[in-house]
């Protein structure tokens, strides 16, 4: 697993992502990262749902697993390319008073949809889950949660 980090890793570690994107079966970015990786790599596109298709089809070092791209647009829906298509997935809309922080969420999403895809579970419930950990985490000061979890 990979994550597209932060724009100026997609610019200035072109080299080192590329080397290590065919091992990877799964790469995570936001919007911002993954028009950064396109512009980068010279696609000429900025549509999201296309980006994360293309990078699901980077070559594999091997066929043994597909890979899966999974991008985060903020209030809008996350975008998931796999098996040459692409699936979107709403997020939990939260009232603009009620986002304080938005520190972590991306790394919040990711715990989230982790929690869920180690104990394989469906593409759907991994997003929900990362969904369900984003806006605990933009609720709060700081990358911090409640003592107890209220994710069914």
């Amino acid at each position: 697993m990979m994550n597209l980090s932060a724009p100026f890793i997609c610019e200035f570690f072109r080299d080192v992502q590329e080397k290590a994107l065919p091992y990877m079966d799964y790469v995570f970015g936001n919007e911002t990262e993954a028009r950064t990786f396109s512009k980068v790599h010279g696609w000429e596109t900025d549509n999201v749902e296309e980006i994360a298709l293309k990078i699901s089809q980077w070559p594999k070092a091997s066929g043994t697993h597909k890979r899966i791209t999974v991008i985060t647009q903020g209030a809008d829906p996350v975008v998931v390319a796999e098996d040459g298509k692409v699936k979107k997935f709403p997020v939990i809309l939260l009232p603009k008073e009620k986002l304080v922080d938005t520190n972590g969420a991306g790394d919040a999403f990711v715990g989230g949809f982790l929690s869920q895809l180690v104990q394989e579970k469906p593409i759907e419930e991994c997003v929900r889950a990362g969904c369900y950990a984003a806006n605990v985490i933009i609720q709060r000061s700081g990358c911090t949660y409640p003592e107890k979890p209220s994710f069914n």
